[in-house]
């Protein structure tokens, strides 16, 4: 199965406790935004002067930015703790990773675990930086001669640029995902070795995760903007 689902799995290190009091935590800040949300847009039909309008406007940019940091660090538990615990994924290729995907620029970013990748890469050219968020950034943006292909990252440094990953076999659920090429290179890589690989979607903005064979779809960005608009 192409899409694993991760709900209830067991966090190292963690207690059932301390797990339920986080969720807790995040579901009061969720209920609070999409409630702010609701009271906004009803109230837009009454609105007259220009004034209480740029009231609006702010109080809609606060609301997006603490949305936007609360996703973040969603994201970021998500990939330490639910998905992969044992793969450090830098904080700043998280960060990458949101701006990326608020720009719509496609991206994929192999981080290594414990084997290493060369045998199944091909082409590429070989880069010795320090990751940081502005080269990864820099490195996907549309036109860059570095943008087509995969990032490879070990540790805390950028080993390669532009390498060419093997593809998995074209699948039904991945049309019916309307996802492409660089899905399937994320999960063709994900089935022959043990790293991590994020794919930002072009197309979607979606953040997506490869991992031992599996995909997991659309982690951040639009999911919990799709379920504000599910209440509605």
């Amino acid at each position: 199965m192409l899409v694993r689902n991760v709900r209830g799995m067991k966090v190292n290190g963690l207690n059932d406790d301390y797990l339920k009091s986080e969720e807790k935590v995040i579901q009061e800040q969720l209920e609070d935004l999409k409630s702010r949300v609701i009271q906004l847009h009803d109230g837009v039909p009454s609105l007259k002067r220009c004034s209480r309008l740029s009231g609006l406007l702010q109080k809609i940019y606060e609301i997006r930015v603490e949305l936007n940091q609360l996703e973040k660090d969603l994201l970021q538990t998500h990939l330490k703790c639910c998905i992969s615990p044992n793969i450090k994924v830098p904080a700043k290729v998280v960060h990458a990773l949101y701006k990326l995907s608020e720009k719509r620029h496609g991206a994929i970013i192999v981080i290594e675990h414990k084997e290493n990748l060369d045998a199944h890469l091909l082409g590429g050219v070989d880069i010795d930086a320090v990751v940081s968020a502005p080269i990864v950034e820099n490195i996907f943006y549309p036109g860059s001669p570095l943008h087509d292909g995969a990032l490879i990252i070990r540790g805390s440094s950028i080993r390669k640029a532009k390498a060419l990953l093997p593809l998995a076999a074209n699948t039904s659920e991945l049309e019916a995902l309307g996802l492409g090429s660089r899905h399937r290179a994320a999960l063709g890589l994900s089935q022959v070795s043990d790293a991590l690989i994020v794919v930002v979607s072009e197309e979607k903005g979606w953040i997506s995760i490869a991992l031992q064979g599996q995909l997991y779809p659309n982690l951040g960005t639009f999911a919990l903007f799709e379920k504000l608009a599910e209440s509605r």
